[in-house]
């Protein structure tokens, strides 16, 4: 891709300001009509070292509106960035529907710098597949991606080097430019190969010439218009098919026992030495800088709260974020829907507790039509992907479905309408879940089909019996640290 490229054309002040003028009306009109339509715009802006990047940026904000423009640069790396899986960075940046956020260093430069320093195909291969269905994702969901890359011979990044080191005292520019920038051939040959490797059909590469600053800023803003008007002329995003098996029966969720019980006097014991167990092994994940990321789903009233609070108990509040989600808010909504749970998630040696979670997509949004068939049914690779970047970072994942049998969970309703202090938990939304049992058992038993992972398996609580309930609960997180930090039982 890289030597194939329209050699940049030397072009006059009096050309430039001509054709500067209209490419500015068109892309501030192209620029409202997007925001208008509420689609995101996503320009990764990337290249060889002395291309001009960062002025090229400059130029961009200054011909577009910047109240609806975000840049974004990853020079450093900061302690918070370093102790979070890789993409959390990103998607904490993610602009909401009908902006732009400028992303001059993203998911690309990590990979390039790596197969760099260290060359390894197979790796630089799978890291192109995780961006590719990145941004795909991200395009499913009605946001774009525009990708320019600024290319530069060998001699002419040698001089725009060395001239930049001759007019300022820049720390990031030598006159033996190389020993910074690693060696020009390298840098090409890596960049080469990741950019065929994501040069897809809904998020191509544009290469551009940028030896000639105006050539360099008329040939980006022409890019940038052109795949605006086109996501302009697009009705909707078509919706990609899902190959998808739906279950037809509920027997996962048939198979657990509910008889299961624990003695009031046994209870007391066990809740008592595992969460003394628990509290010391939360503080050696600390110690280890290991984190934890635990999912608590299940019917209403099946005892999610209190199992949570059983292991909140033992484990000191400093170490752990409790997350209650409830119904997305309006900027929520104007974003992905994994991006209100990635930004949530604790830096290394923390724990995050989601009272309920991403799979609100594949449950309550399906079932209550809040979700298109589309949107939910591409979910569970989604959700595999997110938790697989948790676990390949180092988080321990925990994922907790409470079953409750239809007549215990009619009990509990029915106690909580009787009790004063218990009347807030009971809704008529609950009751109106309750008619639709049979809907939400199926979209149960897809879940755990779909999204009960090696890395991320599933467990099913049997909670009938909520003394039984929570000492499993808490076993289960017991052996999953002890499991990650080898520590002999």
């Amino acid at each position: 891709m890289l030597s194939e490229i329209e050699p940049a054309r030397k072009i006059d002040r009096d050309e430039y300001k001509e054709a500067e003028r209209e490419l500015r009306w068109q892309l501030l009109q192209a620029q409202f009509a997007l925001q208008r339509k509420g689609r995101a715009l996503l320009l990764v802006i990337s290249g060889i070292e002395g291309a001009g990047k960062g002025s090229l940026v400059q130029r961009l904000g200054e011909w577009l509106d910047p109240r609806g423009i975000r840049t974004n640069t990853y020079w450093l790396h900061s302690d918070e960035e370093e102790s979070r899986p890789y993409f959390w960075r990103f998607w904490r940046r993610m602009p909401p529907r009908g902006e732009i956020a400028v992303f001059l260093g993203s998911w690309y430069s990590g990979v390039l710098q790596g197969s760099i320093d260290r060359p390894h195909e197979e790796r630089l291969q799978a890291a192109a597949g995780r961006i590719n269905f990145f941004e795909d994702m991200l395009n499913a969901d009605g946001a774009f991606v525009v990708k320019l890359w600024l290319q530069l011979d060998k001699e002419e990044q040698v001089r725009q080097l060395e001239e930049r080191a001759g007019k300022q005292q820049n720390p990031r520019v030598t006159d033996r430019p190389y020993e910074i920038h690693g060696h020009y051939d390298r840098h090409v040959e890596v960049a080469s190969q990741l950019l065929r490797a994501t040069s897809t059909e809904c998020a191509p590469w544009h290469v551009i010439d940028a030896s000639r600053r105006r050539h360099r800023e008329l040939q980006a803003g022409r890019i940038l218009l052109a795949a605006m008007q086109a996501e302009l002329g697009h009705s909707a995003n078509t919706p990609q098919p899902v190959a998808f098996t739906p279950a037809t029966d509920t027997a996962r969720l048939d198979a657990v026992d509910l008889t299961q019980k624990l003695g009031r006097g046994k209870y007391k014991r066990e809740l008592r030495d595992l969460q003394s167990r628990l509290q010391d092994l939360a503080w050696e994940a600390y110690r280890e800088e290991r984190s934890v990321v635990a999912v608590f789903e299940g019917w209403d009233a099946a005892g999610k709260g209190s199992a949570i609070r059983r292991v909140t108990h033992a484990i000191d509040p400093r170490l752990y974020h409790l997350v209650r989600i409830a119904a997305p808010t309006d900027e929520e909504q104007r974003h992905h829907y994994l991006w209100r749970f990635w930004r949530q998630i604790e830096r290394d040696g923390r724990g995050t507790l989601f009272d309920r979670s991403w799979y609100g997509r594949v449950l309550v949004e399906r079932v209550e039509g809040f979700a298109t068939e589309q949107e939910w049914q591409r979910a569970y690779d989604e959700i595999n992907e997110f938790e697989a970047q948790l676990v390949e970072h180092g988080s321990i994942v925990l994922k907790f479905w409470l079953h409750i049998s239809p007549r215990e969970q009619l009990a509990r309703f029915r106690a909580r309408e009787e009790e004063l202090h218990k009347r807030h938990k009971i809704t008529e939304e609950d009751w109106r879940n309750r008619d639709k049992w049979p809907q939400y058992a199926l979209a149960v038993e897809d879940m755990l089909e779909h999204t009960d992972t090696p890395h991320a398996p599933w467990t099913l609580v049997a909670a009938d019996d909520k003394p039984w309930a929570r000492t499993f609960i808490l076993r289960r997180f017991c052996e999953a640290f002890e499991a990650a930090l080898g520590v002999p039982r």
